[in-house]
């Protein structure tokens, strides 16, 4: 009986390590997705003001020399 309550600890501690080794692995790929959506998105936005440039420096092109 002892041996039996023995293994049953044993398993209980072993699925709780999975358990908390689980969770923390779920944490840092949440972690590391996150990072990688706010640089995305940080690249997204210079896109879009290099865009704003470019295309304000082509209307001033257009003015400067009207056959662009």
């Amino acid at each position: 009986m002892e041996t039996a309550g023995r293994i049953g600890r044993m398993l209980t501690v072993l699925m709780l390590v999975q358990l908390i080794a689980l969770v923390v692995g779920f944490w840092f790929i949440y972690r590391a997705q996150l990072a990688i959506i706010e640089r995305l998105d940080t690249i997204r936005q210079e896109m879009q003001k290099t865009n704003q440039h470019m295309s304000d420096l082509k209307s001033g092109l257009q003015r400067l020399i009207p056959g662009i």
